[in-house]
C-alpha cells in the first residue's frame, strides 16, 4: 500500500519503530531477548511485521510488549502507543505460511474451484516479474514456472493468491501462454480467490510442462506493497525481480523467507529502480520481498 502522510496509522507506527531500531543500532533479535527476558514473550516474525507496517500491534500481551520497546528503544512511555490506528487491519497482511493449514478458507476455496493440492507436483524453477506503479502499488506481475509431474497425469494446476486486505474485487490473470484459465473463484471471505489453469498438454510421471501468465489488479482491488512467491517443496530455483516506478523509490525494502521452522528478514538497498531475490533448493515455504514509504 502507499504511505501513511498522516500523524496516526501503522505507517507511523513502523516508520517511528524503524528510526528507533536504527539510531539505537539494536537487531531484532537482540531487542527480542531483552523483551523475553523482561517477560514479554513475542516472536521474530511479529517484531518484523510491526517493524514493515505489514501488521500492528493490538492487543494487552502486544500492547504490553509496545511497553517494553518504548523501554528498550529510549523512548517515552506512550511515544509508541501513540501511534498506533484504531484496527491492526491497516497496511498489507503478511502472506500466509505454508502449506496454507492456517487459513481457513483454503479448503473452501479448492473445493469451489474443483480442484485439489497439488501434492503431485513439483516446483522446479519460478521467475516472478512484479513492476510498481507511481502509486508505490504492484501493478501488473509476470510469473513464470516450470513444474514437473510426480505421479499419475496432471492435467491442470490451480493458483491461489491471498488479497493484502479482504475485498470483493479478484485480480485478473490473463495472457496465459502453456494453458488457459478454466475457472475462477473469490471466497465470500474477501481474502482468498484462486483460478485454475488448464495445461495445453497433460504431463505425466517424470514430465515437466512451462507456464506463464500475468496478474493484473483492476480498480476497487487493495494496493499491494509486496511480491511473494510460496512453494511446497523444495524448488530448484526461486527468483523474485520487483522493478519500482522512477517516480516513487521505496523508503524502505525488505526481504523475507518463512518456512515452517524458521523465519528471516534483511533489509535491501533498491538499485537503479530494481530489487531481486534468488534462492537455490528453497522450499517450502514464502519468499517475498516488501516495501513502503515513510512520510
Amino acid at each position: 500500500m502507499t504511505g501513511h502522510s498522516d500523524d496516526q496509522g501503522g505507517g507511523a507506527f513502523a516508520a517511528a519503530l524503524r528510526a528507533a531500531i536504527s539510531e539505537r543500532g539494536i537487531t531484532l533479535a537482540r531487542l527480542r531477548r531483552k523483551l523475553v527476558d523482561d517477560g514479554n514473550p513475542v516472536s521474530m516474525a511479529t517484531l518484523s511485521y510491526w517493524r514493515s507496517g505489514a501488521r500492528q500491534p493490538e492487543g494487552a500481551q502486544s500492547l504490553s510488549v509496545v511497553e517494553g520497546l518504548e523501554d528498550h528503544l529510549g523512548m517515552n512511555r506512550g511515544h509508541l502507543t501513540s501511534l498506533l490506528g484504531p484496527s491492526a487491519r491497516l497496511g498489507p497482511l503478511a502472506p500466509p505460511r505454508l502449506p496454507f493449514d492456517e487459513v481457513r478458507e483454503l479448503p473452501e476455496t479448492l473445493a469451489a474451484l474443483r480442484s485439489v493440492e497439488q501434492d503431485a507436483l513439483r516446483d522446479l524453477s519460478t521467475q516472478v516479474t512484479a513492476f510498481v506503479g507511481r502509486d508505490g502499488a504492484v501493478e501488473r506481475i509476470t510469473m513464470r514456472s516450470l513444474v514437473q509431474a510426480t505421479k499419475g497425469v496432471i492435467t491442470e494446476i490451480p493458483s491461489i493468491d491471498v488479497a493484502p486486505v479482504e475485498t470483493d474485487v479478484m485480480s485478473a490473470i490473463s495472457d496465459v501462454v502453456g494453458g488457459r484459465v478454466d475457472r475462477e473463484y473469490l471466497h465470500p471471505g474477501g481474502l482468498l480467490s484462486g483460478v485454475v489453469i488448464a495445461l495445453d498438454e497433460p504431463i505425466t510421471t517424470g514430465a515437466t510442462t512451462l507456464f506463464e501468465f500475468t496478474e493484473t489488479f483492476p480498480a476497487g482491488y487493495p494496493p499491494r506493497q509486496s511480491v511473494w512467491h510460496a512453494t511446497s517443496r523444495p524448488a530448484r530455483e526461486t527468483l523474485i525481480w520487483v522493478h519500482f516506478h522512477p517516480d516513487a523509490p521505496p523508503t524502505w525494502c525488505e526481504e523475507y523467507c518463512e518456512t515452517p521452522d524458521d523465519y528471516a528478514t534483511s533489509m535491501r538497498s533498491v538499485a537503479h529502480g530494481a530489487v531481486h531475490v534468488a534462492k537455490h533448493g528453497f522450499g517450502p515455504g514464502v519468499l517475498g520481498i516488501r516495501w513502503g514509504y515513510d512520510e
